[in-house]
């Protein structure tokens, strides 16, 4: 009798489409979206003079799984510092919120994954960030000609 392979068994379960609970976030960018709409303009103000303290955070991050995080959270902390001050003015509200959202949550202390779990632990803080930047992609890319930053420094992809 041949035994069932559970590694395969659980990736089916864990692959099934399931029924979005009543009130959930459907995907990780429906979260996105949603936690960052809740943040008002008194607090995007009240972000700004953190933002240099917080890159400062953010270079400590000891993360080798995910290379590019530190970068990305700079940039993100440049963005909003830039649109902030009035020096690119093309961003939407939306992408200013949700880069806000991405840095409040990478500062958190406790996030759905925990930063002290090696190998894993930055894996949430690494999503939260490329989703916002993979939703306003247009947005940042402008800002990265602005800058004369490589898009590509930034994102992962060409």
């Amino acid at each position: 009798m041949r035994r069932p392979n559970r590694s395969l068994e659980f990736l089916r379960r864990i692959s099934r489409p399931r029924r979005p609970r009543p009130g959930g976030a459907d995907s990780i960018s429906v979260y996105v979206e949603e936690r960052a709409a809740l943040l008002t303009s008194e607090e995007l103000e009240e972000l700004r003079p953190d933002l240099g303290m917080l890159t400062l955070q953010f270079t400590t991050i000891a993360a080798p799984e995910f290379p590019h995080l530190q970068a990305q959270l700079k940039f993100l902390a440049e963005f909003l510092e830039d649109t902030g001050e009035g020096l690119f003015p093309t961003a939407s509200e939306a992408s200013r919120k949700e880069a806000a959202f991405a840095i409040r949550y990478a500062a958190k202390e406790a996030d759905i994954i925990p930063d002290f779990i090696p190998e894993i632990g930055y894996a949430d803080d690494s999503l939260i960030v490329r989703t916002v930047l993979n939703r306003h992609r247009d947005v940042f890319c402008d800002y990265c000609r602005f800058r004369d930053i490589a898009w590509s420094e930034i994102s992962l992809s060409p």
